[in-house]
């Protein structure tokens, strides 16, 4: 019994040194935490009572100058948002100088504004803003709108303004076709002019604009105008900003939205040295395979899968910012996993139906649809490996098999044909492997499965395969057209449709 007795109080007595031990580490733990938070906080206060100061004459200019500032800031968005719902609804949102989100070493907020608004003030504002203190910089470009319609001209790009080591920068936005924002691409002549003029306003000049430089993007963008960046009014730290309305997806687009404008100086000098008059075959094949680009761009667009121009196509828009006039066909790539079965029922409710389909998911996969003007579509799925990406050709009469290699490569927008469409970032290098280094030089005699320098052959579809591996199609367009139709009346939620594909039995 007293052997008991000793091993309990020995209990009660480890666990009361375990429990003034546990409190003196939690104690210890809560004073670091108290000191490291006090020193925090006492630097971003500092740092924030200077931005405070900036930030509130920045905007009062603009204010009184009625532009709209909308918050570009793509680290400061996630940030001031993050507890709140995917979607902004509330009008008042009161933060304290941005949520303290900028200390000393982060010294940049990034807005934008239309460029438009900005036109005939620029004297202005940078003279009421040099009378608050601020230094100010503006960089120019070539408007790529009107480069082909004679005399360049120049718009502002980005606006910079700098005073007690905080940076505000403005980037322009210009409407492109009525669809998308454009924002210019920053050289590094911009970027050292600007560097030479914002540097003194900086206590450590030079290095806090190489960190601030780091931050920005050099190439040209685009966002699309769509409901998630129809800018939103908030009121924040007392003054009226404007916000991408679903800030995920604009966040999302942003990280992608490298745009590269179509070289009008080569499109000019090709037209020049190989004419450009078209026959009325060329005009007609022009209008009717733009109408198949928007068409497809539209049902791969809703499903969700990214598409880029490809072979002919791609080289029309490289050479001469256009479709091809003799070609006889548009050509998309997709990468295999982006592949929906729904595809081929979308398109043909679109009105392009399936008339060839060749390979299978897993190799050479191949979608060819058709519009009642007889342009064909063709849709190449690539394939990536460890050195090169390819896509694959299927001869039909034999089942031989062919291979297209390709550097590997990633996706940019452009404009083409008034659509916002991807296409490789490595151009030059995607055109020079499907096309060799003499692709400014008009070919009209192409054989598909020889001219191309990346071809190779790739084996042949065994017996027990072909029927499966090369289905050929015979369209009535009376049918399609009442699916087109009856598509169109109901105007169905393409989230409605089946799972399955639709494809007509092969002949």
């Amino acid at each position: 019994m007293m052997d008991l007795l000793k091993q309990i109080q020995s209990m009660k007595v480890k666990t009361f040194l375990t429990l003034v031990g546990g409190l003196w580490l939690a104690a210890l733990t809560m004073t670091y935490i108290y000191v490291e938070t006090y020193e925090f906080t006492k630097i971003s206060d500092d740092s924030v009572i200077h931005q405070k100061e900036c930030l509130d004459n920045f905007l009062k200019v603009f204010e009184d100058h009625k532009i709209p500032m909308i918050l570009f800031d793509t680290d400061i968005l996630p940030r001031l948002f993050q507890s709140m719902p995917r979607s902004w609804h509330d009008s008042e949102h009161k933060c304290k100088t941005l949520c303290k989100f900028h200390p000393e070493e982060k010294n940049v907020i990034t807005f934008a504004i239309q460029g438009t608004k900005f036109h005939g003030l620029e004297e202005s504002i940078q003279r009421e803003l040099n009378r608050r203190g601020f230094t100010t910089h503006i960089t120019m470009v070539v408007d790529p709108r009107y480069q082909e319609k004679g005399k360049p001209t120049l718009i502002p790009s980005y606006f910079w303004a700098a005073k007690k080591d905080h940076v505000i920068h403005i980037a322009f936005l210009y409407d492109r076709m009525t669809t998308y924002l454009w924002l210019a691409p920053v050289s590094p002549k911009d970027w050292k002019d600007t560097v030479d003029v914002l540097a003194p306003a900086l206590s450590d000049g030079w290095h806090s604009m190489e960190r601030i430089g780091a931050k920005f993007p050099t190439y040209a963008q685009a966002i699309d105008k769509g409901s998630h960046f129809l800018s939103f009014p908030l009121t924040i730290d007392g003054h009226k900003i404007s916000v991408p309305y679903h800030i995920e997806k604009f966040l999302k687009q942003y990280k992608t939205s490298r745009f590269i404008e179509c070289n009008h100086k080569r499109a000019q000098h090709f037209k020049d040295k190989f004419g450009s008059k078209l026959t009325e075959k060329d005009k007609n094949f022009q209008a009717s395979a733009k109408k198949v680009v928007a068409t497809a761009k539209k049902v791969l667009d809703k499903l969700n899968i990214p598409f880029w121009l490809s072979s002919g196509t791609c080289l029309g828009w490289f050479r001469q910012c256009d479709i091809i006039p003799y070609s006889v066909d548009v050509d998309f790539g997709v990468r295999i996993e982006d592949y929906d079965p729904k595809l081929i029922k979308r398109m043909e409710r679109a009105g392009l139906p399936l008339k060839n389909k060749f390979g299978f998911q897993n190799d050479s996969f191949e979608l060819s649809f058709i519009s009642e003007e007889g342009v064909k579509l063709d849709i190449f799925f690539f394939y990536e490996t460890e050195g090169y990406m390819w896509n694959g050709g299927t001869q039909a009469h034999d089942g031989r098999k062919y291979k297209y290699l390709f550097p590997k490569f990633t996706l940019c927008w452009t404009e083409f044909v008034g659509l916002k469409v991807r296409i490789p970032c490595e151009a030059r290098s995607y055109i020079e492997a499907n096309y060799g280094h003499n692709w400014m030089i008009p070919v009209k005699q192409w054989q598909w499965n020889l001219s191309p320098p990346n071809v190779a052959t790739n084996g042949k579809w065994g017996d027990s395969e072909m029927e499966e591996a090369v289905q050929i199609y015979e369209i009535d367009f009376t049918k399609v057209k009442k699916k087109k139709k009856e598509g169109e009346d109901q105007e169905e939620d393409y989230d409605d449709y089946d799972d399955e594909e639709d494809t007509p039995p092969a002949q």
